[in-house]
């Protein structure tokens, strides 16, 4: 691939990446995370957990980029505040799968709604055509990114 497209494409996912931090999750995790003693990866690997549930430790260390010991410290956090259930693997008795329990299914669903509901305000400056558009190109994103190889 053309190494000037490769940069520009470097360029807009930073863009987006640095845009989307800007414009939602920091002012949702300003208002809704203060009041909660969960750090910003902990709720990552609760989000992972609620689309995709369950996962390996190996699994979410490399959706996150975090080393396995520092993951180890976050998901014994996890457990012990009963948001997470940790399984030995039935096919596999060396793993452990990650599995959201119901009172973390309970509060990543307070979460998106908060979330939500924020968004909503956010993107209330704009028409339904221009929503519907934006919507619609963040799907062929992640459609892209999914066929991405690793």
């Amino acid at each position: 691939m053309n190494y000037n497209k490769t940069k520009q494409i470097h360029k807009l996912m930073f863009t987006f990446m640095g845009l989307f931090h800007e414009k939602f999750l920091l002012p949702f995790r300003n208002e809704v995370d203060c009041r909660s003693d969960l750090k910003k990866n902990h709720i990552k690997i609760l989000n992972i957990l609620y689309h995709e549930n369950p996962k390996t430790l190996t699994e979410i260390g490399k959706n996150l980029d975090i080393e396995k010991g520092s993951l180890t410290a976050l998901v014994d956090f996890l457990e012990e505040k009963e948001l997470i259930i940790r399984a030995m693997d039935p096919k596999d008795r060396r793993k452990s799968l990650i599995y959201l329990s119901p009172q973390g299914k309970e509060k990543m669903e307070e979460r998106i709604a908060a979330f939500t509901e924020q968004m909503g305000e956010s993107l209330a400056v704009f028409d339904a055509e221009d929503i519907q558009a934006f919507e619609n190109n963040l799907q062929h994103v992640v459609d892209f990114l999914k066929k991405v190889p690793v």
